[in-house]
């Protein structure tokens, strides 16, 4: 049985952590509901849980994991359909790549907390506009470990845990925080990559314009001055990419913030 999480005690073992009481109290309600589900996916045998209570269960975590990512964006980036888009991309690039329905289901909640760690990060590191130095760089680097730290308090979220830690590794093993190169990556992380990557192109943010779907995605297969392609990210994804690479232009659409 999984020790119970308190975040409360966590956030005093680890006093960098930036996250105030306010936004402590609410993710660690959100973890005392992921903890009752974990409870009702493993009943014992003699007392059977009715199939309308596991779907409830079910519900409330991604309920749950919404209220999480959403709270992790407005904390960094404010409001849109940031975190929502790229669960989307997500889920279509995992069955484009032909991965189970179980694998699929699990990345469509999953992917939209890849940043949650930022919550944790310094608030005037996070807001910096200028050049980051190299202390602050490491700090905002740090939410990759920071979000893992608190996913993988709950086997529930053991994917989004690997996709927190992983989603900033690079194909070629020039990435963070660990410079896992190839498939050493977990997939998840790097399906997850190409989605926030196409997303944050599309997006207009303090440095940079927003892009049109056809440079983005000729930043996606060609690289820019910023991003080399062939070393960020898995070929076959890049392919799976280039096939449908429509389809991501469609979920933009859909779920824009204009």
């Amino acid at each position: 049985m999984t020790e119970a999480f308190t975040l409360s005690e966590y956030i005093d073992h680890h006093p960098g952590l930036a996250m105030d009481r306010r936004d402590a109290a609410a993710v660690q309600r959100a973890f005392d509901l992921i903890a009752e589900d974990n409870a009702i996916e493993t009943p014992s045998e003699s007392q059977p849980v009715p199939a309308e209570t596991i779907q409830q269960s079910k519900q409330e975590l991604e309920n749950t994991v919404y209220f999480l990512a959403r709270a992790a964006q407005i904390y960094d980036e404010g409001t849109g359909n940031h975190t929502r888009r790229v669960n989307e991309y997500s889920y279509f690039l995992a069955q484009t790549v032909g991965m189970g329905t179980a694998f699929c289901e699990e990345i469509h909640y999953s992917a939209q907390l890849h940043d949650l760690g930022k919550i944790s990060v310094d608030p005037i590191v996070l807001g910096k506009a200028g050049p980051l130095s190299e202390t602050e760089r490491q700090e905002m680097d740090n939410h990759t470990i920071y979000g893992h730290r608190i996913l993988s308090q709950s086997p529930q979220l053991a994917m989004a845990a690997e996709i927190a830690l992983n989603h900033h590794e690079k194909w070629d093993g020039t990435g963070y925080p660990n410079a896992l190169a190839g498939d050493d990556i977990p997939l998840s992380a790097r399906i997850t990559q190409i989605a926030d990557i196409y997303d944050a192109l599309r997006t207009a943010r303090p440095y940079k314009p927003a892009f049109d779907h056809e440079t983005a995605r000729g930043i996606i297969l060609s690289g820019d001055a910023r991003i080399d392609s062939a070393g960020h990210f898995d070929p076959k994804l890049v392919e799976a990419f280039s096939d449908t690479h429509s389809d991501f232009d469609r979920i933009w659409r859909e779920l824009s913030d204009g």
